[in-house]
């Protein structure tokens, strides 16, 4: 079985270093091997997703590590959708063009999802530096326990952000680091079709918060103290240059503003006005992974008016874990 030879797999690599971005992506193993028997196109996948696992380097390999996420992320929304009610259908490569990877009917159209899951910063590079951390971390407790200790200790960092968190800025290095790397993520062939969103999977690179007010312009954070917060997902879709960053400030009387935006949000960005809408994968931790989305108003007040088909099924895939530049939903997401 697919989940048992994963966790075989990450059992043996972690004799030397533990793969902590392998290890985000256990729900998403154990989710496709548990309903892969029923459904050809996830034994596709598993087929796949083992060899890769059968690698004598996989768990110790970065660049299997980057592979493998790409790969699961796609099957794992794949499942999402057909969980909702949608299934969708793998459109077929195209010799020098880019397509979308899924499409589906909705109605008498068409609806299609090009999925990309995000690498860490730095990407195999910065899968290395964890697992370098890792080893290092397992030396020091072997050192330790032939020194004698009675109780060894020893601690390793897996840092997704890598270097471009600031101090003092880090929602800020969060929100420019994602609107960085879906930008280089977006290739305008993938797009071409109408009704085709980008589907982002933040399974080894999270957002700041998995909390759907992410999904809001701004919203009220009472830890520690009261204050308003940037919503970083939103500030991905629809953020504009200037505009102000609230960040979480360590005590009352420092400055909650962390600076101004330079970007252009990928919603609001011409260059990408054929990109539909974002869709999210989110894996908190305490909850089943989640699908939200960021769509244009404008958009949503067309479909309602007159393409009712596609945004019911929208509704179908992310129910109330969506929002729009307006903030119109913002009501819902506390």
């Amino acid at each position: 079985m697919l989940a048992k030879k994963f966790q075989e797999a990450l059992a043996n690599a972690r004799i030397a270093a533990q793969d902590a971005y392998l290890a985000h992506l256990n729900g998403a193993v154990e989710a496709i091997d548990a309903n892969q028997a029923a459904e050809p196109e996830l034994r596709a996948y598993a087929s796949t997703l083992s060899a890769l696992i059968d690698d004598a380097s996989f768990g110790v390999n970065p660049h299997l590590t980057n592979k493998f996420a790409q790969i699961i992320g796609e099957a794992h929304f794949w499942l999402m959708c057909l969980d909702k009610g949608l299934r969708l259908t793998r459109i077929p490569e195209v010799k020098d063009k880019k397509t979308p990877d899924f499409s589906a009917s909705v109605g008498n159209q068409s609806i299609c999802f090009e999925v990309k899951t995000l690498s860490v910063v730095g990407g195999d590079t910065g899968i290395a530096d964890a697992l370098h951390s890792s080893l290092e971390a397992h030396i020091d407790l072997e050192a330790q326990q032939r020194a004698g200790a009675r109780v060894a200790i020893a601690t390793s960092e897996a840092q997704p952000y890598g270097g471009k968190v600031k101090r003092d800025q880090t929602l800020m290095s969060v929100i420019n680091t994602l609107v960085e790397k879906v930008r280089g993520n977006i290739k305008a062939d993938q797009f071409a079709r109408p009704n085709t969103f980008l589907v982002i999977n933040l399974s080894i690179i999270p957002p700041f918060i998995t909390e759907p007010k992410a999904l809001r312009p701004a919203y009220l954070d009472d830890f520690m103290f009261s204050k308003a917060v940037t919503g970083d997902l939103w500030t991905l879709a629809f953020g504009k240059v200037g505009m102000p960053i609230l960040g979480t400030p360590e005590f009352e009387g420092k400055p909650c503003v962390e600076g101004t935006f330079d970007k252009i949000g990928i919603l609001e960005d011409q260059d990408f006005s054929s990109v539909t809408g974002l869709i999210f994968m989110i894996h908190p931790w305490q909850r089943p992974s989640e699908l939200w989305g960021l769509f244009r108003s404008a958009d949503l007040s067309k479909w309602g008016d007159g393409n009712v088909e596609l945004l019911t099924q929208l509704q179908a895939l992310i129910g109330n874990n969506w929002n729009d530049c307006g903030d119109t939903n913002g009501w819902r997401l506390q």
